[in-house]
């Protein structure tokens, strides 16, 4: 990171910290009940949004009479409209509501004026603006999970003692969560049972098949590989993905494509691979998610496309940092499938130092870091071990 993102990273901090000091001095707006409507905010990225869909079913049953409102991030929308679980869906760039004053006005005014029943907010890593838009929109009844106070959520770890109490003052419910480490699956189904449906358990995320448009979907018998991620710190060497595909090009005769966003398009270069094809920013999420579910075998970092593969219930091996091991994967489900459901394999170093997103990093990982731009653990990964994952799936499962 140069010195200019250094700076626009400690503003943005800077300006989640004064944040809660604006928050905690709002009204906290009421209205009557008898809306007839819900409102639930999700303003979470896209793989954690796939993996919510399994409790975001729910909702539909826990509030059937209700018009259920839906306030999540633009590029969800296509996702949460396939679900049918929502009877109207907002927008919101949390980014941006956090760092330009302007927008967060207009946010604020906006969603201000409509009112609801219920508010749910789904988050376990509640952020203080996260509070302050619950605090800005009318309801009879607010819901929150106990929210989530470890450094890896640090925007509510730097927050002042008294000011966490105030914060959580604005929900009337805010329902148990389970200390320390839970997968995210589990951890929504935490959300579900405090609602009222104490019977339900966990289970992998389904996302309904979506009609592409022609030419879309690959003819034959083809494997995906995301050499991408959210940051270049969880992003396996390309070379190491070059070699893979290699690998499974020559063992079985599928072709290549790698997917990503188009802003990632430059990876496509790195991998120097005429037989992998250029699908980076080609389709739409959905569209991408056929590509996934028709695929024989998808290969990626911890990033969307291992998320959208379990969605589809795709064969897949994920290479994954463990700086936050067992909350976002592996997945992990209260639900008993059997054999209905295909393999995802987490290759992974094993490092004792794993889950350091609640702790401090090794100056050993901080020297990595400093070389290559990746965190240790997913550098420690071998291309031995994930061609041994591919071997698996293809031999033992017979893709």
């Amino acid at each position: 990171m140069g010195v200019k993102g250094k700076i626009d990273k400690l503003l943005r901090w800077g300006k989640i910290w004064l944040a809660q000091f604006a928050t905690v001095k709002m009204s906290n707006a009421r209205c009557k009940a008898g809306t007839g409507k819900v409102l639930v905010i999700k303003s979470d990225a896209i793989g954690d949004f796939l993996i919510w869909l399994d409790s975001a079913k729910e909702l539909r049953e826990l509030y059937k009479d209700k018009r259920i409102v839906l306030i999540c991030s633009s590029p969800c929308v296509d996702i949460a409209e396939s679900t049918g679980y929502f009877d109207e869906i907002q927008t919101l760039n949390i980014r941006k509501f956090e760092g330009d004053a302007a927008y967060r006005r207009e946010i604020l005014r906006q969603f201000g004026n409509l009112s609801f029943d219920v508010l749910i907010q789904t988050a376990f890593s509640r952020t203080v603006h996260m509070d302050m838009l619950a605090a800005a929109i009318p309801a009879a009844q607010k819901i929150a999970l106990v929210s989530d106070e470890s450094r890896t959520n640090l925007s509510r770890y730097i927050v002042t003692k008294s000011n966490k109490k105030k914060l959580d003052s604005i929900y009337d419910k805010l329902i148990p969560a389970t200390d320390g480490w839970l997968m995210e699956v589990k951890r929504n189904g935490e959300l579900i049972r405090g609602l009222g449906k104490s019977d339900f358990q966990s289970g992998m995320p389904v996302l309904k098949p979506y009609d592409a448009a022609d030419g879309i979907i690959p003819k034959g018998d083809y494997f995906v590989i995301f050499p991408g991620a959210s940051t270049p710190k969880k992003m396996w060497a390309i070379h190491n993905f070059a070699q893979i595909a290699d690998y499974v090009c020559e063992k079985t005769g599928w072709r290549a494509y790698a997917c990503g966003s188009r802003e990632e398009q430059v990876l496509y270069e790195r991998l120097n691979r005429p037989q992998i094809v250029d699908y980076f920013g080609k389709t739409t999420l959905m569209e991408l998610a056929e590509v996934i579910r028709h695929a024989k075998l998808v290969i990626s970092n911890d990033t969307s496309g291992i998320h959208f593969a379990a969605a589809v219930n795709t064969p897949s091996v994920c290479i994954l940092g463990e700086y936050n091991y067992g909350r976002f994967l592996p997945y992990d489900y209260d639900r008993e499938y059997g054999s209905e459901l295909k393999p995802m394999i987490v290759c992974h170093a094993g490092m004792d130092c794993k889950r350091c997103a609640a702790g401090k990093m090794t100056s050993e990982c901080n020297a990595c870091m400093a070389s290559t731009g990746r965190y240790l653990c997913v550098d420690k990964v071998t291309v031995s071990q994930v061609k041994e994952a591919v071997d698996r799936i293809i031999n033992t499962y017979e893709v």
